[in-house]
């Protein structure tokens, strides 16, 4: 039985049952066929947060497919993967390893687990302006000198950007410390042979991945991996447990339906097909472009389906207004480097010819300055994330927070990277990133 089957079948009984909107759309007729499969864990349907029935099965089919000796459909997105990855394996007062351009939830399962935590500093690409790979040397120096319980890693990056995660992973069970890999932008790795290995195969121990970044699916929905390989002494049913601590007591039968279907599309003739054609499409689009001036990140190992697009001579911000204003093409981020477009599934060659047209014909002035990337500096840990959550504050003038312990996150969306959290120190570096803005410092 799958999903899909079981809301086809429509239950033949009345229901006095939440959602009481009776499985129509009263405001919004539009999303008439989402109403249609919205229902709770009625008789015969099955439970997330306790699976036996159609939901065990279609996580049982995934795992098989992906490799893993579990995966679990989440409706939270990666952040609720992120979160019971890190609370399966956590406890009060471990100490744990994280790479500093994890997401913002990886500081949240900090708060929830009551962690200590020492940064890790990934490479930095100075041309592009953005983080580069997690260097496994540096992590093995880590790891010699500290007892960790878990490391945690974002692969590939925002960007595209692929780690070493087989080296990674070698170190980490040698160690004996859990890898945890936030694979959110690489969930169609396991598709496609075209594509980078994907942190499962590489022997990461949970990897999580955004079925919405790239895979066609709606937002929310994700997947969470524990491996095959992970130690034998772990309790696989402690990720459940973990699970439901953060998840609604109500998940989305729709948003199951569509996480089964994703997988299902994806692994069918057609979506490999579908998968062929998108990096095909991207590979002209970039061929064509480069006679024109443009520069790419990509090399063997990064995600062809992150467009970082630059000139040395263009300041990547006024692109982004002008081709926004001019020609009504959003992009995901901009810097004074270069302009980020994300592609997935749903990117035609229609859809990328627009924007290669509109990148020939726009007008740019040349920039005259010099680009300086200015990443952040290593934090000064003055509190731990748990005790820092729970501290009073004051507000006080920018001029008076130097050196003052942050109350409030710094966190630029996108790409959800924190650069300040609470318990740190306010560096000259922040303020000068804060800008004439911000008068007034929590």
């Amino acid at each position: 039985m799958s999903i899909i089957k079981l809301l086809n079948k429509k239950p033949d009984r009345l229901l006095f049952t939440t959602p009481t909107h009776g499985q129509k759309s009263l405001f919004l007729p539009h999303l008439e066929g989402f109403f249609n499969w919205d229902y709770s864990e009625i008789e015969g349907f099955d439970n997330l947060s306790d699976p036996s029935g159609a939901i065990l099965m279609a996580q049982g089919r995934a795992a098989d497919f992906f490799g893993a000796k579990n995966t679990f459909f989440l409706t939270g997105g990666a952040t609720l993967g992120i979160l019971a990855a890190m609370k399966s394996v956590i406890q009060e007062g471990d100490r744990v390893l994280v790479a500093r351009n994890c997401h913002k939830s990886v500081y949240n399962g900090l708060v929830v687990t009551c962690a200590r935590v020492d940064w890790l500093m990934p490479d930095k690409n100075d041309y592009f302006g953005i983080y580069g790979e997690i260097n496994p040397e540096e992590v093995e120096n880590n790891l010699k000198l500290n007892q960790y319980k878990a490391l945690i890693i974002t692969s590939p990056t925002y960007e595209g950007v692929n780690s070493d995660i087989k080296a990674i992973a070698d170190i980490c069970k040698q160690y004996g410390v859990y890898l945890i890999v936030d694979e959110s932008h690489g969930s169609l790795y396991s598709f496609s042979d075209k594509l980078p290995q994907s942190a499962l195969e590489q022997g990461a121990d949970f990897v999580i991945n955004s079925l919405h970044k790239n895979a066609g699916a709606p937002n929310q929905c994700a997947l969470l991996h524990v491996s095959n390989s992970i130690r034998d002494d772990f309790e696989w049913r402690q990720v459940q447990r973990s699970i439901n601590l953060f998840n609604t007591s109500s998940p989305s039968y729709p948003l199951l339906a569509c996480i089964e279907a994703t997988i299902n599309f994806l692994q069918s003739k057609e979506g490999k097909k579908a998968i062929d054609d998108l990096i095909n499409n991207i590979e002209n689009f970039k061929r064509d472009l480069r006679k024109e001036g443009w520069e790419f990140y990509d090399n063997e190992n990064s995600d062809p389906t992150k467009i970082l697009i630059q000139r040395p001579d263009v300041s990547g911000l006024e692109l982004s207004q002008k081709l926004f204003g001019e020609f009504s093409i959003e992009d995901e981020m901009a810097s004074l480097f270069g302009v980020l477009y994300l592609c997935g599934i749903g990117t035609t060659k229609n859809k990328l010819d627009k924007l290669k047209n509109a990148l020939k014909k726009v007008k740019l002035n040349k920039f005259e300055g010099e680009k300086t990337p200015s990443f952040q500096p290593f934090p000064f840990v003055k509190m731990l994330p748990f005790e820092a959550f729970y501290k009073d504050y004051a507000f006080v003038s920018k001029e008076n927070a130097l050196l003052k312990i942050s109350s409030q996150m710094v966190v630029p969306y996108p790409p959800g990277i924190g650069i300040l959290y609470p318990g740190e120190a306010i560096q000259q570096w922040h303020l000068d990133y804060l800008g004439e803005d911000a008068g007034v410092i929590k």
